[in-house]
């Protein structure tokens, strides 16, 4: 039996994922969760109770969200010159944020409030055309040129492509032209955006303007889960366990 196989049967569920979700956790809460193997298994609910006896906030009749908001409109209006009265939860970030000055302003608010923002996506349309690209160029290769190209070594090449496109040719872009600057689907709109910025930074909040109830914890947790995994907040209910009932390891 080999050391891998040892650690795999003596840990069967703390996995890459996991790991760095908690790790997400500790830095955003600012706590220390100890020997993660022992929270593993943890409903969201549970783990916030850890989360909040290990900060130990102080406690103020503070809304966070009310506060997280302010800060956030506060910077859009000093930053952009736009009107806080046209800043709503319901507002469109992607209408105070035009895409052409999108990744610029993405980064210039986070180093304005000193907060974790986060990350801007690349289109989805040229993640398509990054994989439809290299085979449809073989295959033109292969009818136009009259080069003569197997099924195997248009795969083959294909995948080689794409690997090409994704390590060296889209970085190399992006280091000249930011690429990514579609908005997080949960962050579409001010509200969204308040709620995924407190929860990536809700020891910042709290440690400052305190925690009113240890289900502001429960809140913040379920929204910084959802988003470092991807998945819609209405997934992740305070009895999801952790990592169980992710399809995380």
């Amino acid at each position: 039996m080999t050391l891998l196989d040892a650690d795999v049967q003596r840990d069967p569920v703390l996995g890459e994922d996991t790991w760095e979700l908690f790790e997400v956790i500790e830095d955003s809460f600012g706590v220390n969760l100890g020997d993660y193997s022992a929270i593993c298994g943890l409903t969201v609910s549970e783990l916030a109770e850890v989360v909040y006896k290990k900060a130990n906030y102080p406690t103020e009749d503070k809304c966070l969200s009310a506060v997280a908001f302010y800060r956030l409109r506060r910077a859009f209006e000093t930053l952009f010159d736009i009107p806080r009265k046209t800043i709503r939860p319901a507002t469109f970030v992607g209408d105070l944020l035009p895409s052409k000055y999108r990744a610029a302003r993405w980064l210039l608010l986070q180093e304005h409030v000193g907060l974790v923002f986060p990350a801007l996506r690349i289109p989805g349309w040229l993640l398509c055309l990054s994989l439809v690209a290299p085979p449809a160029l073989l295959i033109s290769v292969r009818a136009f040129l009259w080069f003569r190209l197997s099924a195997w070594w248009i795969v083959s090449g294909s995948f080689v492509l794409i690997l090409l496109i994704f390590a060296r040719i889209i970085p190399a872009i992006e280091a000249r032209i930011p690429l990514a600057r579609v908005l997080p689907e949960e962050c579409e709109t001010f509200g969204g955006l308040v709620r995924v910025v407190l929860a990536r930074n809700y020891a910042a909040f709290a440690s400052q303007s305190g925690s009113s109830c240890e289900g502001g914890v429960v809140k913040a947790l379920r929204q910084l889960t959802a988003t470092q995994l991807g998945e819609n907040l209405e997934q992740i209910l305070p009895e999801t366990r952790i990592p169980q009932d992710l399809n995380i390891y």
